[in-house]
């Protein structure tokens, strides 16, 4: 009986600029449904991790695999059509767009129709729109943003922004869902609020989740297993605990919170 590949899978992947090695042969394989941290020093090559992912940065070497496929060389969007989304450590929000055209953009592979029903504003086509809008709306009170659905992006805290751009990745239906530094900028209290809702979100929608996150004890709570990265390269994986405990990563990471399992 044949084993199915893991869902994502990176093989001694590596990223160069100029002289600038920023990832070397870093390997690993997230499971179906597991919620798995990427954790490291500024500049240790998380986010260029999820560039290479996502298609926004070639790689220099090794490959990545989507269900045992390679998908190196595909761009942004042939990615995200195979059921990869993303979130950035720089929210990228339609500041001018309300919170429900924000999630409708993430909608837009179903709000396709045909050029003459669209002109023509038929009863399909506003039967389409009217679910879409619907669907918007559901994505919006998930986050408690419901209502506000109408307010401009713009208006948002940041807390609250970070919220509309996990809604609006979660939009496009991803199977994985990449979230780059979700809590940045929270207080205890969202980041309390985040953890929760990501495991609702795992659950509800059968998500795989690849996480770079600084804080430490959100992710050893968060996360089945983690990598850990250092100058570009993977120095440990594993359980939170095997790593927590790892001397590696004592040394080169964690320091005085390795025994820490406090509350964000």
């Amino acid at each position: 009986m044949s084993v199915a590949p893991p869902l994502l899978e990176l093989d001694g992947l590596s990223c160069r600029f100029g002289g600038l090695v920023a990832l070397d042969q870093v390997s690993f394989a997230v499971q179906p449904g597991e919620v798995f941290g990427l954790i490291g020093p500024n500049g240790a090559g998380k986010t260029t991790l999820f560039n290479l992912i996502s298609g926004l940065t070639a790689a220099s070497g090794g490959a990545v695999r989507w269900r045992g496929e390679p998908i190196d060389g595909l761009g942004p969007e042939r990615i995200n059509r195979l059921g990869i989304a993303r979130t950035f450590q720089n929210l990228r929000l339609f500041d001018s767009l309300t919170l429900r055209e924000n999630v409708l953009v993430g909608l837009h592979r179903e709000a396709r129709a045909p050029l003459l029903q669209a002109l023509s504003g038929n009863a399909g086509f506003r039967a389409r729109q009217a679910a879409l809008e619907h669907r918007a709306s559901e994505l919006l009170a998930l986050f408690d943003l419901d209502g506000r659905a109408d307010d401009s992006a713009a208006s948002l805290s940041y807390g609250d922004r970070r919220r509309l751009e996990i809604a609006r990745a979660l939009a496009t239906g991803p199977a994985l869902l990449l979230l780059d530094e979700p809590a940045a900028g929270m207080n205890p209290a969202e980041k309390e609020e985040l953890c929760a809702l990501i495991a609702r979100l795992r659950e509800r929608f059968q998500l795989t989740v690849l996480i770079i996150e600084h804080h430490v004890p959100l992710m050893m709570r968060l996360c089945d297993r983690l990598a850990v990265l250092n100058f570009g390269r993977r120095i440990a994986l594993g359980t939170p605990e095997r790593v927590r405990h790892d001397p590696a990563v004592i040394e080169a990471y964690l320091g005085g919170v390795a025994d820490s399992g406090g509350s964000p």
